[in-house]
Order: C-alpha cells, then sequence, then structure tokens
C-alpha cells in the first residue's frame, strides 16, 4: 500500500515537520511505500521514503497554502495508484486523513472575526476544506483537547475526529529518578518556549519569586528565547535566574531541572511536556495544554488563570512526588502503528 504524506517542510527540525519525519521512517519499515510531498526537505538520510519537492510558494501565506494544495493535487493526479492513502498535515482538499497539529484558526474570537480581514477569511476557508472536503474519512488531533476544541467550532467534523495520537518522546537516554524533598536547596525550576507569552514565562517568574519569598531557595533557568526579548521581566541585579537563550541541544537543560512549569494560556499539544516527561523530570502545565492527558504519575496540571497561591502550591506538591522509576516513554513505532489501524479502517470504510 502507498502512503503520501504532505508537509510544507520535511525533516527532523522540530514541530509538526518532525512528526511527519519519523512517522514516515517508521511507516517505511513496515513495509510501506511512502511518499512525502512537501515545499522543500532538510531531511538528508529518510531511509525508504520518497521525497518529493514542489518548490517554496511565495507569500501572503493564506494564498501560498492555495498553491501548494494546487501542487500536490497536480501531482498526485500524475502518479495515480490503485491503494493509496492520502494523510495531509496541512490545509489541502485531497487528502482521506488529516492531522491537525494546531487550535483552530481564530479559537474563542467569536464568529464574526473571519470577516474582519481577507485574510482571516481564507484562512477559515482554509480550515473548513481541510476538514470538511469530501475525501475526508477521519481527523486526527495530536490531543483529545484539540479534538474538542475542533468539534466545538465545526460541529459537522464531530463524527470523523478520532481519538488523539500521541507525539512520540524524543530522548531515549534518561537520569535516575531520585526522591524529590522540597525542603532541599538550591532547586531549579526550567522554562523552555520561543512564544513566552502565550506559554507563561510571566507568570512562571511570579511563580519563581513567590517560592522564594516564602524562604525556599530556587533557581530559574529559561531557554528558547533570546535574552533581550524577556531581560525586561527580571528587575536589576536580581539574582538566582539564567536565560540560556536559543539551544540546539535541549537534553542539558532538562537534566538540570527539578521541574518544568509551562502554564501555557493554549496549546493544542505542547512537546516541552514530553520532552521532560521523558527524561524523569516533573511538569507543571496548564490543563490549557494538551500534553496534561500524559501526565499520569509524572506531574499535575491546573487550569492557567488559578492563583499565584495555587500555583505554588501545586509546585511543592508536584516536587513531593515520587517520580517512577522508569521515565514516560512513547516511540515513533507506536504512532506508527496507531497509525496503520486508522489507515486500515479507511480502506475497509471506502471499499
Amino acid at each position: 500500500m502507498q502512503i503520501v504524506q504532505i508537509v510544507k517542510r520535511f525533516g527532523p527540525v522540530g514541530g509538526m515537520e518532525e512528526y511527519v519525519f519519523w512517522l514516515s521512517t517508521e511507516l517505511s519499515k513496515l513495509g510501506y511505500e511512502v511518499f512525502v510531498i512537501c515545499e522543500t526537505s532538510f531531511a538528508t538520510d529518510a531511509t525508504g521514503v520518497s521525497v518529493v519537492e514542489v518548490g517554496v510558494c511565495g507569500k501572503p501565506h493564506w494564498l501560498a497554502h492555495y498553491r501548494f494544495s494546487e501542487k500536490v493535487s497536480k501531482w498526485l493526479r500524475e502518479n495515480d495508484s490503485p491503494q493509496r492513502i492520502i494523510h495531509s498535515h496541512e490545509r489541502q482538499v485531497c487528502h482521506n486523513i488529516t492531522t491537525f497539529h494546531t487550535t483552530p484558526f481564530g479559537h474563542g474570537r467569536g464568529s464574526l472575526f473571519k470577516f474582519l480581514s481577507l485574510r482571516n477569511y481564507f484562512y477559515d476557508r482554509l480550515e473548513k476544506r481541510e476538514l470538511l472536503g469530501r475525501c475526508v474519512r477521519k481527523i486526527i488531533p495530536v490531543s483529545n483537547l484539540l479534538g474538542t476544541m475542533i468539534k466545538s467550532k465545526h460541529p459537522k467534523a464531530s463524527e470523523i475526529v478520532m481519538n488523539a495520537i500521541y507525539p512520540a518522546t524524543p530522548f531515549s537516554e534518561y537520569r535516575s529518578s531520585e526522591a524529590k524533598v522540597v525542603d532541599k536547596k538550591d532547586l531549579c525550576i526550567g522554562f523552555i518556549g520561543k512564544e513566552w507569552k502565550r506559554k507563561g514565562l510571566e507568570k512562571v517568574v511570579q511563580i519563581w519569586r513567590a517560592l522564594n519569598q516564602q524562604k525556599k531557595v530556587f533557581k530559574l533557568k529559561v531557554a528558547g528565547v533570546a535574552k533581550e526579548s524577556i531581560s525586561h521581566l527580571f528587575d536589576q541585579g536580581e539574582q538566582g535566574y539564567e536565560i540560556l537563550g536559543v539551544i540546539s541541544d535541549r537534553e542539558p537543560f532538562y537534566n538540570s531541572l527539578d521541574i518544568l512549569i509551562h502554564p501555557a494560556k493554549l496549546e493544542a499539544f505542547g512537546m516541552v511536556v514530553v520532552e521532560a516527561l521523558s527524561l524523569n523530570v516533573p511538569v507543571l502545565c496548564s490543563t490549557e495544554t494538551g500534553a496534561h492527558e500524559v501526565l499520569g504519575d509524572f506531574g499535575n496540571h491546573l487550569p492557567s488563570n488559578s492563583s499565584l497561591g495555587e500555583w505554588t502550591e501545586a509546585v511543592q506538591q508536584v516536587l513531593s512526588l515520587n517520580v517512577p522509576e522508569v521515565p514516560f516513554s512513547r516511540g515513533w513505532d507506536q504512532v506508527a502503528q496507531d497509525y496503520c489501524r486508522e489507515y486500515q479502517s479507511i480502506l475497509e470504510l471506502d471499499s
């Protein structure tokens, strides 16, 4: 069987692109004929995967989506296959299954938001086309929280919104778990994220200060964002924090932490959560972060608008947990197997 994956940028470069890269590689290992149609590829080693680059489509972004879609449709028409699953991760029109990686466009903005600009109108149309197109059989959200959002905005799609298929954990090596003692000195809080406002860095800084006012000694490490972008969040002469900037190797960062805090206002999934969990670092995140669904015994979550006192209390609670000896783990082979079941179901529906 041929499986075609559609993504604009292909390769192990993080985010959705990396999700598609590892999924495609694992599907190939299972014996499927895998094609990836993309604008551009950053993959130097995608063994068993045939990559088709159709060229970068120019801005504006909403128009680029339409142009990319036309190129994809043209390739599919010219390279027909008798038994094929078309799996999109973009705003496409001819797919059987789509994985939704982000929050619905204009979520929480009201029904008139799409009419405020031409850009909004066409982004909304692209989304509807992706979810409600005549060929679409299944919609796979990366979290069940995201699935609920999709059903809320697009009720007509509710019947084909499936259970989430979570991403895999990125790290294989991990440190041995140790008992977390709340009154131990020099505990380290971590935060990582480029979109620091939406992901809640200001809240993390407030939590860190509040804990230190309780005469606990906490360090704060911030990664993923340039120092000049966030230096105003800290007082002149304030000590006990470190801004690492953008880092290419995230594993040493996580291994230096006692807890990762991720109080995002809204996050479809939140890969930083499972990155930390895979290295036995407990996590405190917001309930509005999709990855809270996989926390289990590795952390806790609470609404992003909870009081500062509730957040500091939750930090103490998470630090007192006996973190399981074996870290949270999910392989890309498991992700691929989950999708294989969905693909087979689609073939049965269409037979």
